[in-house]
């Protein structure tokens, strides 16, 4: 289908007019095509989309902006003359900070970021348009955005997109879908929850308590795989000593630290150039290409007796698979700056060896080398974290 062109409502012409001749904006790249008229959309692939991409960047330099996620968003709205904006298509002007009500409970900003793509940094559609005109964020395709930005960050194992969307069925009888093994201490992202309150769920936060550790224990028995790759050395040298409360809080607390080493070690991995290797061993894009649905889905036992999936070439499915691609890599640049190593690193000059041969291998393009020296890191991480757990038996 051929792509639709809407004309611009004048509010939004005259707010380009105003963008691009604010000091605020002054360098931008290539703002003027040769006929004269404003280069408001680029794609960040292409070659002005990547000078737009240093000039945003270069801006969160001179304000200090740390280069984590959504850095990008935050120099965007940190630069922006009014904080607020007219809609493309209708013309009505709102504000850019998260004060409209959503049907999550949540709160939305009139327009989401949307840089270097966008000139100003922001969608041209606003929130009384999007859904309507924007047909990636049509009702029906809204639903499949529902994704857990978790499974991007924390690259977990798992069929992600069936849990996600298992987790919006969750939503829609009401019910605050529990993870039995929390994404973030590096369980998989797998379509079973515990149906809870929200009020439950974020008081739980990111723990894992005793009766958990039981379910996980008998789904591995049952030959399901509930935690993910790189966090599996550490699971299986505790799991079994796991004998109270106490032990599964101490619990929870080494495998999120273990966690952050794993991202740490991912990111000097795609710092190093390597991002190739990541995405062809550790991210499971096959996931993305399926539309879902649950059979006899029991609202009080959160249980269902079959998942329906249904292979598609459709175009959003291949977006949604460079989405959680492009997210999962985002998500590690938050590793670059020192001030989010809350946690601390490992201490360990043997596995500080270890990453440096690891890149060594990367490269000299030696990835089934590297690939051993990676597991080899995540053991000795592993038994690092176990005498942690010994010395406070």
């Amino acid at each position: 289908m051929p792509k639709v062109k809407r004309s611009w409502n004048p509010k939004f012409i005259e707010y380009m007019n105003f963008i691009v001749n604010h000091p605020n904006y002054k360098g931008m790249p290539s703002i003027y095509k040769k006929d004269g008229s404003i280069r408001w959309i680029v794609t960040r692939s292409s070659e002005i989309g990547k000078k737009r991409l240093e000039w945003w960047d270069k801006k969160r330099q001179e304000l200090n902006i740390p280069k984590e996620t959504k850095w990008i968003s935050k120099v965007a709205r940190a630069i922006h003359p009014t904080g607020e904006k007219p809609c493309q298509i209708c013309g009505k002007v709102m504000k850019l900070d998260y004060i409209y009500p959503n049907k999550k409970s949540t709160m939305s900003p009139g327009a989401m970021s949307d840089a270097p793509d966008r000139l100003d940094g922001y969608h041209t559609y606003n929130l009384c348009c999007r859904g309507k005109h924007d047909t990636g964020r049509h009702k029906e395709n809204l639903q499949r955005y529902g994704e857990d930005r978790r499974a991007y960050e924390y690259w977990v194992d798992g069929d992600w997109k069936a849990a996600s969307w298992l987790m919006q069925v969750f939503r829609k009888n009401k019910i605050s879908p529990d993870h039995i093994g929390p994404i973030s201490l590096g369980f998989s992202h797998r379509p079973k929850f515990n149906p809870t309150t929200l009020s439950y769920n974020t008081a739980k936060n990111n723990r894992i308590l005793l009766e958990d550790v039981k379910i996980l224990l008998e789904d591995e028995r049952k030959g399901e795989k509930v935690v993910s790759w790189h966090s599996k050395f550490l699971w299986d040298s505790l799991k079994n000593r796991i004998k109270n409360s106490d032990d599964a809080l101490l619990l929870s607390k080494l495998m999120r630290k273990n966690m952050h080493y794993v991202l740490r070690i991912l990111y000097l991995i795609h710092k190093s150039g390597h991002s190739e290797f990541l995405i062809r061993n550790f991210l499971n894009l096959k996931y993305a290409y399926y539309s879902i649905s649950f059979k006899n889905f029991n609202p009080k036992t959160g249980t269902y007796s079959e998942i329906i999936k249904i292979k598609g070439t459709k175009k959003q499915y291949e977006n949604n698979a460079q989405r959680y691609l492009k997210k999962s890599l985002e998500s590690l640049e938050k590793y670059s700056d020192k001030k989010n190593r809350r946690v601390g690193d490992w201490n360990s000059k043997e596995i500080d060896n270890k990453v440096k041969i690891l890149i060594d291998f990367l490269n000299y393009r030696k990835e089934k080398e590297a690939k051993k020296v990676l597991f080899s890191v995540l053991k000795s991480l592993a038994e690092n974290l176990k005498n942690q757990f010994n010395q406070h038996k």
